[in-house]
């Protein structure tokens, strides 16, 4: 009887461990489906942002293109149907390249939201990344072309501290000299 009592004992580590694993991977399982939803949520809007803000870029540089273009007859391929006011405001560009035009128009190619493939497939999500690589090389050639100074991005700078102004917090400390 006492052996059978102390095989009960010795199983019931093995047991409980079993049971502890088995509830974890099925509780993992489910978590990790649920923040990789939400990862690729996040992660697919921080592109489309960039997608946007980069349209919004070529639309700008497209109409004050056009604006500092002579009117001469046009084919209807290089006409770029744009007219919004604020463009005239803003500062004279460098003269007219077709290198210029030609990396314009293919940024607006890769950056039009009526062209981007929004389904949730392998072939789609590559397709977005490689034409969001190919917009930023294509908006930095445009910008010095341009003669404009390249933005900094305020997005990637570090946070120090997490402004609790606890004792680990060396944000809230003000310098001494």
């Amino acid at each position: 009887m006492e052996s059978n009592l102390l095989d009960s004992l010795l199983g019931l580590e093995e047991q409980f461990y079993n049971e502890g694993y088995g509830l974890g991977a099925a509780d993992g399982a489910e978590a990790g489906y649920t923040e990789g939803s939400v990862f690729a949520v996040e992660k697919g809007f921080e592109k489309f942002v960039e997608m946007g803000r980069l349209y919004g870029k070529a639309l700008v540089w497209a109409q004050r293109l056009a604006d500092s273009e002579p009117p001469e007859p046009a084919e209807p391929s290089d006409a770029l149907p744009l007219d919004p006011s604020i463009c005239k405001d803003m500062a004279s560009l460098p003269p007219h390249s077709t290198r210029l035009t030609r990396n314009l128009h293919t940024l607006l190619e890769l950056v039009d939201p009526a062209s981007l493939d929004m389904s949730n497939t392998e072939e789609a999500v590559n397709d977005a990344d490689e034409r969001l690589k190919g917009a930023v090389v294509k908006a930095k050639l445009i910008q010095r072309a341009m003669g404009e100074r390249e933005e900094m991005d305020t997005r990637e700078t570090p946070v120090l501290g997490d402004g609790t102004g606890s004792i680990e917090d060396i944000s809230s400390l003000k310098v001494r000299h």
